[in-house]
């Protein structure tokens, strides 16, 4: 049976299109496969940013820990070198210096001078009730004194650790018409509530006086070393 010339032409153009459609088919296959995988690849990307932001900001947080640290150990450094200069505490720096305002007579055996003209205090370690200073922290500490006796008069002292004597000092005008200045320096380690004083060792056969006024005066002074 033979077709007609216009169906021969419809078949053609149906099987042109059916051709074309498959064509077009196949092609947005391709695309939309390729699209997925750009999706794929978008998304590893964005994940590789995301880690890459992350390791971005630990190492922000890293470098910011080790600022900290370094300048806590340069400023650990400072105060080290300062402590060689300036005494400092662990809280607060620690130094008193004290002094007689007047004349102190009639001082019983090994009792503590007390010297009532603060100068210095910080830390509040020397306390004028006490006559005596104590260790608000523990370390090693420096202490001064000078003991003035007038004409004709001296005074033994004894520079009292706890219960032991860390000096035996003597400030001897007794035969002569002048004063007697005695000075003298020790150095201890302290704990904490350790006390230090001055106090009268005996007086035979010198006398009880210990002199704040007139032509010198007596002082008590200390600091922390480190």
């Amino acid at each position: 049976m033979s077709l007609s010339f216009g169906v021969c032409i419809a078949l053609e153009m149906a099987l042109f299109v059916f051709a074309n459609d498959s064509s077009v088919n196949s092609q947005n296959i391709a695309i939309l496969q390729k699209l997925k995988t750009l999706e794929v690849e978008v998304s590893m990307l964005k994940q590789r940013e995301l880690k890459t932001l992350e390791e971005v900001s630990m190492l922000k947080q890293s470098l910011k820990s080790c600022q900290s640290g370094c300048n806590e150990s340069s400023k650990s450094n400072t105060e080290t070198r300062e402590r060689r200069i300036v005494p400092q505490g662990q809280e607060s720096q620690v130094a008193f210096h004290a002094h007689l305002s007047n004349n102190v007579q009639n001082l019983g055996l090994h009792q503590a001078i007390h010297f009532d003209k603060v100068l210095l205090n910080e830390g509040n370690g020397y306390s004028v009730h006490a006559g005596e200073f104590v260790a608000p922290v523990s370390g090693l500490y420096v202490f001064a004194w000078t003991i003035s006796s007038g004409e004709h008069t001296c005074l033994k002292y004894d520079v009292v650790k706890n219960s032991a004597i860390l000096a035996y000092y003597v400030s001897d005008a007794h035969d002569h018409d002048d004063w007697a200045v005695s000075s003298g320096t020790a150095v201890t380690r302290m704990n904490l509530g350790d006390r230090v004083w001055i106090r009268v060792s005996d007086y035979l056969p010198c006398s009880h006086i210990v002199y704040g006024a007139g032509l010198g005066t007596s002082s008590f002074a200390g600091y922390l070393l480190h």
